[in-house]
């Protein structure tokens, strides 16, 4: 039972460390270590050279838990980023592969700086490109006339806009169900 209460106040610790701000952190690490390894005639100049003496025990392993937490923060960091870029690169390859239709549907995107397109919500291609993560639709209020409103996810609008040949061989475009009922006749 005892180690249980232990460990758990060893996580409830590390929780809250996981909560301090960075730039918190850095801060206290580097004023740990200063007073740590100052020359020791700059430590009397800043008069911490008692609170030194006194508290070494302690300042020696806050320090460094304090640097073990920012390599940690650091890592994760370096982690979270390689997996944003690798998701990212992952997401323009479906760019690469659009189908026709798709390509028409993104065009208005690009070729005319829309923002907004709308259509309705049994759209079967918007809704193919909702699911690849390429559109959103922002919003769920729309009528059964006007359609719903849909947006270009902002990676997606980069990306395109500088590389408007993947829309090249573009077929149809995307209607309001006003326009899809009314038809070319």
């Amino acid at each position: 039972m005892g180690v249980f209460v232990k460990m758990e106040t060893f996580t409830k610790f590390v929780e809250y460390f996981r909560k301090v701000p960075l730039a918190f952190l850095v801060a206290i690490a580097t004023i740990l270590g200063l007073i740590l390894f100052l020359p020791e005639e700059i430590v009397k100049t800043l008069a911490v050279d008692a609170f030194r003496k006194e508290y070494r025990i302690w300042i020696g392993p806050a320090f460094l838990l304090a640097v073990a937490f920012l390599v940690a923060r650091l890592y994760m960091y370096l982690i979270q980023e390689y997996s944003r870029k690798r998701q990212l690169k992952s997401m323009q390859k479906e760019l690469h592969q659009l189908t026709p239709g798709e390509k028409g549907y993104l065009l208005p995107y690009i070729q005319e700086q829309k923002n907004t397109i709308y259509v309705g919500p049994e759209d079967g291609i918007m809704n193919g490109l909702v699911a690849k993560g390429i559109i959103c639709r922002v919003s769920d209020h729309g009528t059964l006339t006007e359609g719903f409103p849909f947006n270009l996810e902002s990676w997606a609008r980069a990306y395109l806009a500088k590389n408007p040949n993947l829309l090249e061989g573009h077929s149809g475009e995307p209607m309001t169900p006003v326009k899809k009922l009314s038809g070319p006749w």
